[in-house]
């Protein structure tokens, strides 16, 4: 409701009464799709864009020494002779010397200005809207109250809303929300509506403060907790428009720094707790220690091909059924249970040692959480007729902007590739077709292994070698997720994943980025995991 047919009512007036007879001094254009017009005692600028259009005076404009684009010259020295506004529209007409006339069409999407002379259009502000040059000024809709069919009911904020806009498209929600307040009180729907059209002359308007976003309205509001009262509709405006600009970058601000700072404790806080689950889980888990040594005491009842066998369990003096490989002989087969023992403990080692390190960074991320929290919040921001108090808003901004400069110095000096860790190897994987050369070609050694999925686009992965060893299986296995999971067959259950260590792969020239050729290589079956 901030640039309502009733406010451009109010504003042609205080242009009539305050700048009629002064020239125009120039009109130019330094911020995309804002125009201004200078006249002799005050600037006017006009924004012709979503979600906000506007026409505001303003006493003083700073013009920009560059990037500065003149327009209209053909008014440059016309004095202002009359304003109005389209009668139920939303477009305020500026009657100029040399019968001409600029219309400020306050359209939404479709808000431009436009230079007319004799009735025809000459000049364009946006000329990208092609059918303004064939725009004709006519009055918006409009049906007197007394010839509008009434429903029967008319208890609910809807129905009115839907009444009133048979009367005109400009009675917005607003509208209803007071004329239901006033019916409320025993008022007839007729009599509400005259009291409010009463309200909308009077020379006071309200700035609303709402979760996002700030509102101009005509009459005091029925169902807002902050509001000030501003009389005159220069002042208004300017209110309105200095409130809005602060309160929608902060807001912004605030929000995007909310994310940026609890992202990092979040993320810890989730891999603290699946570490310490995966732990629990492997240490109630049946130790396959156990197992190896019930096959080993029961050799003489094993045979190769077995693929699974009851044994005497001498742990708990039950039976207990054991899976086999049946391609291994008992003795390897008791062999893999104790490889996965090892695994089992390597991979708990692991586990803990890492809980202290992310707890320690947990606990970084929940100081700067704190200190976040420290800020107001923009719903705690207080109005006043002027817009919010700078001295409280500027370090607040200086805040935000700081704490947001940390994180993304943070992010900046991560590896520039998507890390990994599992049993205490590291793995990288590529974000790109760029990213995945760099990091074949540029930060893999020779002996790394390198994975991908077989024949669909995907990342690259490394797996980085250490020396001396060899890559666990449950490396390999989970290294392969990610390379299935980071593919164009992501959503497939099963994927087949090529891997080779990467010496054995090259590129060619001209071949395009992320492309190579593999010389050796073996194939892996993985289920697709993110990681």
């Amino acid at each position: 409701m901030h640039f309502h047919h009733y406010t451009l009512q109010h504003l042609a007036k205080y242009l009539r009464d305050h700048h009629l007879k002064e020239r125009v001094l120039s009109c130019f254009s330094q911020n995309k799709n804002e125009l201004v017009i200078e006249l002799e005692g005050m600037h006017l600028r006009v924004g012709c864009h979503t979600p906000l259009t506007y026409i505001v005076p303003v006493k003083a404009f700073s013009k920009a020494r560059k990037n500065v684009v003149m327009l209209f010259d053909k008014i440059v020295g016309k004095k202002l002779l009359d304003v109005r506004v389209l009668a139920w529209e939303r477009v305020l007409i500026l009657k100029l010397e040399g019968h001409y006339e600029l219309l400020l069409k306050l359209h939404g999407a479709r808000a431009n200005a436009l230079l007319r002379r004799h009735g025809e259009v000459t000049h364009l502000f946006n000329q990208a809207m092609e059918d303004d040059w064939a725009y004709e000024p006519v009055e918006g809709p409009y049906v007197p109250i007394q010839e509008v069919e009434k429903p029967q009911n008319l208890e609910s904020v809807a129905e009115l809303h839907s009444f009133l806009k048979a009367i005109s498209p400009i009675y917005d929600r607003q509208f209803a929300l007071q004329v239901h307040a006033l019916m409320q009180s025993g008022l007839s729907v007729e009599d509400a509506f005259a009291k409010i059209i009463n309200w909308c002359q009077d020379d006071r308007f309200f700035l609303v403060k709402e979760a996002r976003r700030i509102r101009m309205l005509l009459f005091k509001p029925t169902d807002a907790e902050e509001w000030v009262e501003v009389s005159g509709i220069k002042l208004a405006l300017q209110g309105f428009m200095a409130a809005h600009f602060q309160f929608n970058n902060y807001l912004q601000l605030y929000q995007k720094a909310q994310r940026e700072v609890h992202k990092p404790y979040k993320k810890y806080k989730k891999i603290y707790a699946s570490y310490q689950t995966n732990i629990t889980k492997l240490e109630n888990e049946r130790n396959p220690e156990e197992i190896g040594h019930l096959i080993m005491a029961n050799l003489h009842a094993l045979t190769t091909g077995m693929e699974k066998a009851t044994l005497d369990d001498f742990y708990s003096g039950e039976q207990i059924t054991v899976r086999l490989k049946p391609t291994l002989s008992p003795q390897d087969n008791a062999k893999r249970y104790y490889d996965k023992h090892k695994n089992r403990k390597a991979k708990v080692a692991y586990l803990r040692s890492q809980l202290d390190d992310i707890a320690e960074k947990m606990a970084e991320a929940e100081a700067e959480n704190r200190e976040f929290e420290e800020l107001i919040p923009p719903s705690d921001l207080k109005l006043e007729p002027y817009g919010f108090d700078g001295q409280i808003l500027r370090p607040l901004r200086r805040k935000l902007l700081a704490l947001l400069k940390e994180q993304a110095e943070e992010e900046d000096s991560k590896s520039p590739f998507k890390t990994y860790r599992k049993a205490n190897y590291e793995i990288f994987v590529g974000r790109n077709a760029k990213n995945n050369d760099l990091l074949s070609f540029k930060f893999a050694n020779k002996e790394d292994l390198w994975l991908h999925a077989k024949d669909v686009t995907g990342s690259h992965v490394i797996v980085r070698q250490r020396p001396g060893q060899n890559i666990p299986e449950m490396v390999l296995e989970y290294a392969a997720g990610l390379a299935a999971y980071y593919s164009k067959r992501r959503n497939d259950s099963l994927v087949p994943v090529q891997y080779t260590p990467r010496k054995y792969i090259r590129k060619r020239k001209g071949d395009p980025a992320g492309f190579v050729v593999v010389e050796r290589e073996e194939v892996i079956m993985a289920e697709p995991v993110k990681g």
